[in-house]
């Protein structure tokens, strides 16, 4: 029995010995890590302090070189001012200074221009005047050529108004059409042989028909201006198939539809005289709403089935289905001079 105990007795302390050796060896272990992780950061904080210097000695230096230019600065303004104080008796304030930076600058764009400053000085009147005009330097030498042709005619410094070059020019222009062939202004045809298409009696405008009347517009505007016309005329031409209408409300509707109070399907022609001239009011309506053709007075006509193309009278021979005479032809013309007749009264009876 007493074997058995001294065993145990003899095996509880190795068990322990083992483990204060194994508690001592992490202890060191321990105290090892902490050591490098001072080491560390010790190696750390040294870099940064360096850095730190490295910053500040850079700041040192910047903070210098900026003090030495401020210096340089309020020397060499010390300078100018000592170099113009003796002339002006007064130092040169930063704005005035500025101006006068400017000034030579636009002394040295005048020569560059092969002016010398009296004579731009001279000019200034001049520039001013075509400056609020807004004539442009090509405007002007236009005006330059065509002044040289009036000064060998003249009209220039000979006291002569306006209105004495006004008539002289119109007398000009009169002679030179004389001289030559009367120019018309040309017909624009729009026919259903080319995709002007209205249906079988009626007058109102397709999709695509609209779209290519807009696209015509400017052309239209182009003609009339160079003519220097100011009447477009409208026109609706038909074949000669016979209308199968019994009745018609044009002479009621035609103002509600030109007023735009009521739509051109409202109007029921019973002839072909009828039909031509709400096909041209039709047409009239889109025009009328083009930007280009602002300021135009834009008339519909009727030219039925009397006209054939090519302005010929038709002697009524053709009496079917004749596309190339269902047309629109637009034409542009001066507006008449003649004075308005006022309506005479007629007597009862």
């Amino acid at each position: 029995m007493s074997e058995v105990s001294g065993t145990a007795i003899t095996f509880e302390r190795k068990g322990y010995g083992r483990g204060l050796i194994l508690g001592l060896t992490m202890a060191e272990t321990m105290l090892l890590l902490v050591f490098c992780l001072l080491l560390a950061a010790g190696a750390v904080i040294a870099k940064t302090k360096k850095e730190a210097a490295a910053a500040q000695k850079i700041a040192q230096s910047l903070n210098e070189n900026a003090r030495k230019l401020d210096e340089e600065n309020k020397r060499l303004l010390a300078q100018l001012n000592a170099m113009v104080k003796p002339a002006s008796r007064r130092n040169v304030p930063d704005q005035e200074w500025r101006e006068l930076v400017r000034a030579k600058e636009a002394a040295e764009a005048i020569k560059k221009v092969g002016l010398t400053l009296e004579e731009a000085v001279k000019s200034a009147p001049a520039a001013k005047v075509l400056s609020d005009n807004d004539v442009d330097v090509d405007q002007a030498k236009a005006m330059i050529e065509k002044m040289k042709v009036l000064r060998e005619l003249g009209y220039v410094g000979t006291g002569k108004t306006s209105k004495d070059l006004a008539d002289a020019l119109k007398k000009a222009r009169n002679e030179a059409s004389a001289d030559k062939p009367h120019d018309w202004p040309p017909i624009i045809s729009l026919s259903e042989l080319d995709g002007y298409n209205f249906d079988t009696g009626s007058a109102e405008l397709s999709g695509g028909f609209k779209t290519k009347l807009r696209q015509m517009s400017k052309t239209i505007a182009g003609i009339a201006t160079s003519y220097g016309v100011d009447v477009i005329e409208v026109i609706g031409h038909t074949d000669e198939q016979a209308m199968s209408g019994d009745s018609s409300n044009m002479d009621r509707g035609l103002q509600p539809v030109l007023a735009r109070k009521m739509d051109i399907g409202t109007l029921h022609p019973a002839d072909n005289a009828g039909l031509g001239l709400a096909r041209a009011i039709s047409v009239t309506g889109i025009l009328r709403d083009m930007p280009e053709l602002k300021g135009f007075t834009i008339l519909p006509m009727s030219g039925g089935q009397l006209i054939l193309p090519g302005d010929r009278l038709t002697d009524g021979a053709q009496a079917g289905d004749v596309k190339a005479r269902r047309r629109i032809e637009i034409r542009v013309r001066q507006r008449s001079r003649e004075t308005d007749i006022g309506l005479v009264p007629v007597p009862k009876l």
